[in-house]
Parts: structure tokens; sequence; C-alpha cells
């Protein structure tokens, strides 16, 4: 089994709606995200001939990924999220709020960004997403 890794880091904010706790204001992390395809053989010829995967091909899904994020709001879209964002958009700042269909927890935005790597042809066997330097969730289908 061959498994190729790359990372990239983002700075997002985001809302636990419903959450009773010290994280529940608004706040954000400096977002770790190390994710690994694998191949049971590698390409035999052309392009990719010797590899998994191309190395820049994966880097740029990834830096997909991190536009998606990067130096955004997450708010789960549900009523609560969806009243939050109506009373931002009051403030004189320019909020950048990215919905999404689920409480946004370093587990579920794991498995979203792992179906994100699968939906675009990857290999993908596995998402680290760091929440903090020392708290970090892994998916995987396994």
């Amino acid at each position: 089994m061959f498994k190729i890794k790359s990372e990239i880091q983002f700075d997002t904010a985001h809302y636990l709606s419903g959450y009773k706790g010290k994280c529940s204001n608004i706040h954000g992390h400096r977002y770790r995200l190390i994710a690994k395809l694998k191949s049971e053989t590698l390409h035999e010829d052309g392009q990719l001939r010797g590899m998994v995967d191309d190395f820049s091909n994966f880097k740029g899904a990834l830096k997909e990924i991190e536009e998606i994020f990067d130096h955004k709001l997450v708010i789960e879209n549900n009523d609560e999220g969806k009243a939050l964002a109506r009373k931002l958009e009051d403030l004189p700042n320019n909020f950048d709020i990215y919905f999404v269909n689920y409480r946004p927890t370093a587990e579920e935005m794991s498995r979203d960004i792992f179906n994100m790597l699968k939906a675009k042809g990857l290999s993908v066997c596995e998402v680290e997403l760091f929440e903090t330097p020392n708290n970090s969730c892994i998916y995987t289908e396994d």
C-alpha cells in the first residue's frame, strides 16, 4: 500500500449552535489539515507513471479547500445560524460567512473535507483536522 500526504493550514472562526460552555461564543482556530491518498499500485504509464497521484494535483485540491474555509465564519445552516448571520449583517464589518449543513465541529468538518476530496476523484483514505496544536479529529471510511 502506498500513501502520500500533504497539509495546509487556514484560519477560521465558527459558531457551535446550541452549545453551552466555554466555546459557546464565536471563536476561531488556526486549523491544520493533513490529508492522505492511498493506492495499492502506482500508475504504470503516462504523466503519473510511478506515482499515487501528482502532488501538484493534490495540493491544488487542498488549496481549494483552504479557500473555502480561510478567514470565514462557519455557521450551521439552521434557524439559529441564520438569525446570527442576520444580526451580523447589521454591523459595519463585512463578515464572510460560510454556511454548512452540520454543526461545524472538528469531527463534522473533517468528514466534510474528506468527502470534498473524494468528490474531486482523489483516492483519499484519511483526513486529520487539528483544531488546536494538541486536539484533532481523524476521519476515514474504514
